[in-house]
């Protein structure tokens, strides 16, 4: 239950509770159209130690003997200590009801006002219905408080829990592709200098920039799209550098970006694996990117053919589970990963809910 609502039920629940602990009073007196029961010594002096009494008890119930007795399992300290309260609130009940003579007196000279009151018995007040309803809502209601109240603390702390469990393994599944990306990052750089490429130290500097995006933006559990964006240009731009003429490379993006959150480094395993398969140094090769904002989802796709003689690329390999893990665990059912792996064309289409900050 969201705690907001919970507060406002628990609210709810105390005023229904005193409404009835301060009107239930009335129903117990005896008095018509000539008396007021207001009028009454006994009346006022009751309903103010009644309401005194019981709001205390409420609380203290509710707070000291539930919490200290009954959730230590002192099932029977706790009975007799409700007992006690209950007995000594009928006591005083009884001592007001016996010094305080006013209505004692109307009922003797008003025997018909009220049948339910003729022929009282000698220890009427002590064991009437009114004071024993009273004190039971009284005790029922803030023994239900305080349970709902822990029931609402445990989801709590199992939801924390919960949620610590899902970020703790997404820190561990981001800690996967940092290494794996930037072992292959570096493998591409050590291409460029053992042909002694002119590019070399520009692919250092673009290799530094992805490495402090990797180490600094992608700890968070979320990032601006436009820097996930910038980062796989940089990887994009690095692998160029090595690439000859038949690779051709496209990277599309469509619609308003500024605003949007992604996961960190959710794309990346899937650029990654275009180029690690998608290249041959004997044929035409394509790849293609395309991020785009479409209502409210966010649209990745990646494409990069595919050679007969070449490795079988990865459909189910450790990259690409690690991010169907953390889609799962960041979106449930609410997103879509579709692998295409046919003869000539390896195709990646994933459909995930717009987050905008």
């Amino acid at each position: 239950m969201d705690k907001g609502k919970f507060v406002s039920a628990q609210l709810v629940f105390n005023i229904i509770a005193w409404i009835l602990i301060l009107l239930l009073p009335f129903l117990f007196f005896p008095f018509n159209r000539d008396f007021s029961p207001f009028h009454s010594e006994r009346f006022v002096t009751w309903y103010t130690f009644s309401i005194i009494y019981l709001i205390a008890f409420y609380y203290v119930n509710g707070f000291i003997f539930i919490d200290k007795l009954l959730a230590q399992k002192k099932i029977l300290l706790y009975i007799a200590v409700a007992l006690a309260c209950f007995l000594l609130y009928l006591w005083i009940f009884n001592f007001i009801s016996k010094h305080a003579g006013e209505t004692q007196r109307y009922l003797q000279t008003h025997k018909g006002a009220d049948r339910r009151f003729n022929k009282l018995p000698k220890y009427f007040f002590f064991f009437s219905s009114g004071p024993i309803t009273l004190f039971l809502i009284s005790w029922i209601g803030s023994s239900t408080a305080n349970i709902v109240s822990r029931w609402f603390s445990a989801e709590k702390v199992k939801e924390e829990m919960t949620k610590q469990k899902l970020e703790t393994e997404l820190s561990f599944l981001k800690s996967q592709v940092n290494p794996h990306f930037l072992f292959n990052t570096l493998n591409s750089i050590y291409t460029l200098a053992i042909t002694s490429n002119p590019n070399t130290a520009d692919s250092v500097l673009k290799l530094s920039r992805i490495m402090r995006y990797t180490l600094e933006e992608a700890r968070n559990n979320s990032v601006n799209l436009n820097a996930e964006i910038e980062f796989i240009e940089s990887y994009i731009d690095l692998q160029r550098m090595r690439m000859n003429d038949n690779v051709k490379v496209s990277f599309d993006v469509e619609g308003d970006t500024n605003l949007v959150q992604v996961p960190p480094l959710i794309f990346i395993p899937f650029v990654e694996n275009a180029f690690k398969y998608g290249i041959s140094a004997h044929h035409q090769s394509a790849i293609e990117v395309k991020i785009s904002i479409e209502g409210n989802n966010l649209h990745f796709y990646c494409q990069n053919d595919t050679f007969p003689n070449s490795p079988k690329q990865e459909g189910t390999g450790t990259g690409i589970v690690n991010v169907e893990r953390r889609l799962e665990l960041l979106y449930g059912k609410q997103y879509s990963l579709n692998i295409d792996n046919s003869l000539e064309k390896y195709k990646v289409d994933l459909i995930f809910p717009l987050v905008v900050k």
